[in-house]
């Protein structure tokens, strides 16, 4: 079983899935769909076995608000 945490100032989500390729696709799909984002793969013990850092900038077509 494999489960991706996602947290958030206003939310915390656990979902589970039964493969690790499903959990990472789902991890990835949601990290793109945020401004920043982190992705992390941890070991059993906790500890960070790989991550990478998604940080897809302000949205081009989005009109910013003093």
């Amino acid at each position: 079983m494999w489960t991706v945490n996602e947290r958030g100032p206003n939310r915390v989500a656990i979902a589970y899935f039964p493969t690790k390729w499903g959990a990472m696709k789902h991890a990835v799909r949601v990290a793109r769909a945020k401004r920043r984002c982190r992705v992390a793969v941890l070991q059993a013990d906790g500890g960070v076995q790989l991550s990478h850092d998604y940080d897809q900038g302000p949205d081009p077509h989005s009109v910013e608000t003093p």
